[in-house]
């Protein structure tokens, strides 16, 4: 296959993408087929096929599923996975733009760029020559006049704060909810530079028709009100609303779902604040019960007396929890049914503690008063001390090596692998400031707010469909991804968006030209050479795929084409040498295009702001590709 045919397989692929881009851009439905051989059977001749179905208007995803042995497309994908790790979108611009400078400079070396054959013969070094120019000027020109710096206004205007999360969730389902999700972000900017990616989880729940009677249905088990798992509510997490709508909330904190336990477990505390955590690999349940499934018992005594012995051994491990004052238990194993019974013992016994019976005392024995009162503030304090010391809950089963790997890291401690000698170090053991367990929707969630050890925080995404609910992820994380790299990387700098940092650009490359231009009368004496004449030929080739950029916003918005043209008649003299019809073009060089509102208008009254990494390093990366791509034609 030659250069041109793999061009030709880019420029398919765009197209495709092409009618997604924009800010109304079309979603694409794409259907794979998978065919594999089964391994089952006599006959291995047998194929099977899977099909997997495909909803999105993602560049990336759109790119990928439309997978191609060509090496060209390889290039592209592997840059494209960059963009779309560093800053979470931009993908759909950096491929159409890269096709655009391809097909353009293709009509150049095949002598189709002029009309006079004598000037428009191009060689590829010629074009990538230029090419290397133009991104060096635009470099050194691109300066802080176009550059809008928004660190302090960020933080106190929520308007700009929503416009920049619905310019960048645009393509997504999720943007019809950017206000919720300026909420979220408010409290989450001010973390995100010293927060791992990592500690950020999305957690996605399908919620149901019967989440509107889980409250009203469940037991209310747990001592006081404040530890009922009913109680938890939150306006951002309701159930009274319209199923096809999604709900959005934060939680300071690490969320993991409830896991099987033995009866009894509903009864425990909900609720513990600052709890000390035993992190524990060992099964807590009967261990003969266990290792001898069938036994031979042949009168009562001899039963109640195995009964007893086996209590007795779950007695002394538990024993060891109570004296260190064990909060929360969480156990990669198993943790039977008779100790959750103990544990429910204690948190009952606390519960019956009756305040009122040291009065009592000391009312039936009116000359020992004095003796009494002592003896009622001893009580009192060893009844405080009970009461945090059998605040205890557990959980068990907790299969996921990862799962519990990750909330070691949020709380702190170490795991241990017995209960018979529990370290009396305190680093062993882990802390959060509270514990809950928490129903969202129909399930069960263990909730660690406050983790000291490492800041952690869960953002809950709650709706009806999966695949909305795994379409709303994806944008999520773009959006995260894409904060971080304005934080950490621009510093709160911004460009203009809809259309107005491509506006520049072009005017920038006329200044090139108009350079050049300057540059050749002093040596030509006001004709231009042939030499200049190809490298403005390539220079508009450029501005044109840029320009197409514009177009293809307009188009997909279903504006009026004319919009483009009233948007360029904003610059007039460019290279003018009058100070105040430079101060002019600097003013006019903040208009964009209203996709709202089908007119042009300014980045600052419209708060229309991209981060200025994300858009340069897309038209540096298309002209890069571009150029690689290009050295590979031979003529």
């Amino acid at each position: 296959m030659n250069s041109y045919q793999e061009f030709k397989i880019i420029d398919n692929i765009t197209k495709l993408i092409e009618s997604s881009f924009g800010i109304h851009g079309k979603l694409k439905l794409i259907s794979q087929v998978f065919d594999h051989k089964n391994d089952e059977g006599d006959n291995d001749d047998v194929v099977s096929s899977t099909q997997k179905i495909i909803f999105t208007n993602d560049g990336l995803l759109i790119f990928k599923s439309l997978n191609n042995d060509s090496p060209y497309y390889k290039i592209i994908l592997q840059q494209s996975n960059y963009i779309k790790n560093r800053f979470g979108c931009g993908v759909s611009q950096y491929i159409i733009l890269t096709n655009n400078i391809l097909k353009r400079s293709i009509k150049l070396i095949n002598n189709k760029g002029s009309s006079s054959s004598s000037s428009s013969t191009f060689s590829i070094n010629q074009i990538l020559n230029i090419f290397q120019e133009c991104r060096l000027f635009i470099k050194n020109n691109f300066n802080e006049k176009f550059i809008i710096n928004l660190k302090e206004e960020i933080f106190q205007n929520d308007q700009l704060l929503e416009s920049i999360i619905k310019t960048n969730l645009s393509k997504n389902l999720l943007s019809i909810h950017y206000k919720r999700i300026c909420t979220i972000f408010k409290k989450l900017i001010k973390i995100l530079p010293s927060l791992d990616i990592n500690k950020i989880k999305i957690k996605t729940i399908v919620s149901s028709n019967e989440d509107d009677n889980n409250n009203n249905n469940s037991d209310g088990g747990g001592s006081d009100g404040e530890n009922n798992i009913n109680n938890y509510n939150d306006n951002n997490l309701t159930s009274n609303q319209d199923n096809n709508e999604i709900e959005i909330k934060l939680l300071n904190g690490i969320l993991m779902k409830s896991k099987f336990s033995f009866a009894g477990r509903d009864k425990l505390i909900k609720m513990i604040e600052n709890p000390k955590i035993l992190l524990l690999d060992y099964e807590i349940e009967l261990k003969h019960q266990k290792e001898f499934a069938n036994i031979e018992i042949s009168n009562v005594n001899d039963y109640l007396e195995f009964i007893n012995a086996e209590k007795s051994l779950i007695s002394k491990q538990l024993e060891n929890i109570y004296n260190l004052n064990i909060n929360l238990i969480l156990n990669k194993k198993v943790i039977g049914d008779l100790a959750i019974q103990e544990f429910v013992k204690k948190n009952n016994n606390n519960n019956n503690i009756n305040p009122n019976n040291s009065n009592n005392n000391s009312n039936n024995n009116s000359n020992n008063t004095s003796n009494n009162n002592n003896n009622n503030n001893n009580n009192n304090s060893n009844k405080n001390n009970n009461r945090s010391s059998f605040k205890i809950n557990c959980i068990g089963s907790i299969n996921n090596i990862n799962e519990f790997e990750s909330i070691r890291k949020s709380i702190g401690g170490y795991t241990q692998s017995s209960l018979q000698s529990l370290s009396l170090d305190p680093s062993f053991y882990g802390t959060c400031k509270k514990y809950k367990q928490i129903v969202i929707g129909k399930k069960s969630y263990e909730l660690f707010e406050g983790c000291q050890f490492s800041d952690t925080q869960t953002i809950i995404l709650k709706g009806s469909s999966k695949k909305f609910l795994k379409e709303a992820k994806l944008g999520l994380e773009s959006l995260l991804t894409t904060f971080r790299s304005i934080i950490i990387d621009d510093d709160f700098k911004f460009v203009g968006s809809s259309s107005n940092f491509e506006f520049v650009i072009i005017n920038l490359l006329n200044q090139l030209i108009a350079f050049k231009k300057k540059q050749n009368q002093h040596q030509y004496q006001g004709s231009l050479s042939a030499n200049l004449i190809k490298e403005i030929l390539v220079i508009k080739s450029l501005q044109k795929s840029i320009k197409d950029i514009i177009k293809l916003l307009v188009l997909n918005s279903n504006l009026n084409l004319d919009l483009i043209d009233q948007l360029f008649a904003q610059v007039n003299n460019t290279d003018s040498d009058d100070d105040s019809d430079n101060q002019n073009n600097f003013t006019n060089l903040k208009s964009c295009i209203n996709v709202e509102d089908n007119s042009i208008g300014n980045i600052l009254d419209l708060n229309l702001f991209e981060p200025k990494s994300m858009k340069l390093s897309i038209l540096n990366s298309s002209i890069e590709t571009s150029c690689i791509l290009l050295k590979t034609i031979t003529t």
